[in-house]
């Protein structure tokens, strides 16, 4: 194997991981922030078809 008279193995490997980490790092940062953004808590739970039926999905007066 022919040496990469630029960047050592051990150098490469330590830039492959931080690219790695710095890629999740940003998508737990993003989803932390989706999350927020959408709170699931002011949802309306259906629990059966029949209330998905009866469900408004749009306001009457808008739409």
């Amino acid at each position: 194997m022919a040496e990469n008279p630029m960047m050592s193995e051990p150098m490469m490997w330590f830039i492959v991981l931080s690219f790695i980490f710095s890629i999740a790092l940003f998508g737990g940062t993003l989803m932390y922030f989706l999350v927020k953004a959408f709170d699931s808590s002011e949802t309306e739970k259906i629990d059966t078809p029949e209330e998905a039926l009866e469900k408004k999905v749009f306001a009457d007066d808008l739409h």
